[in-house]
C-alpha cells in the first residue's frame, strides 16, 4: 500500500500528455459511466488512459465519483489526457452518527442508503462545505494505514476541513491556495503527514471547469468554492447561496465570465457563459 500511495503521488506530479495542444481541466462528481459524464459534460477516454487512484490499480468508476480530468478538444469533443480519483479524505471511521461520521477529524455527512462502523476504512468521495464532507460515493476499503486528506491547506492551524497535519516538511513558500493531497499514518484527530504533492491536473490548464459547494459572501462580495482554491466575485449574475453546489468555469484562481485569450471554443463547449446565471 505505502509502496502504491508513493507511485501514485509521483504519477500525479508528472504531467499529462500533449503539452503542444490547449489544456482544459474538469473537477466533479460522475453522473454517468458508460459514457463517461463528469459534472455534465461528455468526456472521451482513448483506450491507454488510466485512472490513477490512491487506492491502488485497475480501480473502476463508479458513479458519484469525484473525478479530476485533464483534457484536449479532439474532433470537437472533451478528450481525457489523464484521470485522478480525488477523495477528500480517506481513512478510518472514528465516530458515527446516524447521518454524521467523522473521519480523522473530520465531519463526513453519510448519505441514506449509507452506514459507516467506527474502525471501518472509507474512502470517500464528494466535496468539502465548510470543514465537513458532502458524500457522493462511499468505498469501503481495507486499512492499509495510510489515510489522506485532499484540498486547500488552511495555514492557521495547519488543517484540511477538521483534520490537524503534524509532520512532513512545510512547503518553503507555504502551501497557498493550492489543492494538496496529503498522505501519511491517521488517528482520531488528523494526519501525520509523510507524503504530499500539489495540483490535481498534472500542470497547469488552460480553462477548467469546477464543481463544488460556494461559501457565503466574503471581502469585497467574493465567494470560493470550498476545498478548491477558486475565487468568485459579484461580476456574477448572483452571488450563490452558501452551501449551495456550483458549477463556474475559472481560468487559474478567477472565476471567468469570458473567454480567455485563445480559449473561446473551449470556453463555449463548456458552456461557461452560462454558469455565472446560479447553476
Amino acid at each position: 500500500m505505502v509502496r502504491w500511495v508513493i507511485f501514485v503521488l509521483l504519477m500525479i506530479a508528472l504531467p499529462a500528455r500533449a503539452q503542444d495542444v490547449q489544456r482544459l481541466g474538469i473537477f466533479g462528481v460522475v453522473d454517468s459511466i458508460a459514457p463517461l459524464v463528469v459534472a455534465g459534460h461528455r468526456i472521451h477516454r482513448p483506450d491507454g488512459v488510466p485512472v490513477i487512484s490512491p487506492l491502488g490499480p485497475d480501480q473502476d468508476i463508479q458513479l458519484g465519483d469525484t473525478l479530476a480530468i485533464a483534457m484536449h478538444v479532439l474532433d470537437g469533443q472533451l478528450t481525457a489526457l489523464r484521470i485522478l480519483e480525488i477523495y477528500p479524505i480517506v481513512g478510518p471511521v472514528a465516530e458515527e452518527n446516524g447521518s454524521t461520521a467523522v473521519v480523522m477529524g473530520t465531519a463526513v455527512h453519510v448519505p441514506p442508503d449509507a452506514a459507516m462502523k467506527v474502525g471501518a476504512w472509507v474512502a470517500v468521495s464528494g466535496m468539502w462545505s465548510g470543514e465537513k464532507v458532502i458524500t457522493t460515493n462511499l468505498r469501503r476499503i481495507d486499512g492499509g494505514g495510510f489515510g489522506q486528506v485532499a484540498g486547500v491547506v488552511v495555514d492557521d492551524g495547519l488543517r484540511i476541513g477538521g483534520s490537524t497535519l503534524r509532520g512532513g516538511q512545510r512547503p518553503s513558500d507555504g502551501f497557498g491556495n493550492d489543492i494538496w493531497l496529503l498522505s501519511g499514518t491517521p488517528d482520531a484527530a488528523g494526519l501525520n503527514m509523510r507524503l504530499m504533492t500539489k495540483g490535481v491536473f498534472g500542470g497547469a490548464v488552460d480553462l477548467a471547469l469546477w464543481q463544488g459547494h460556494a461559501s457565503g459572501p466574503v471581502a469585497s462580495q467574493t465567494y470560493e468554492i470550498y476545498g478548491t482554491g477558486i475565487i468568485g466575485t459579484a461580476r456574477d449574475a448572483q452571488m450563490p447561496e452558501a452551501g449551495a453546489r456550483i458549477t463556474r468555469c475559472a481560468a487559474g484562481a478567477r472565476v471567468v465570465d469570458v473567454a480567455p485569450e485563445g480559449a473561446k471554443a473551449a470556453f463555449d463547449l463548456l458552456g461557461c457563459a452560462n454558469r455565472t446565471q446560479g447553476g
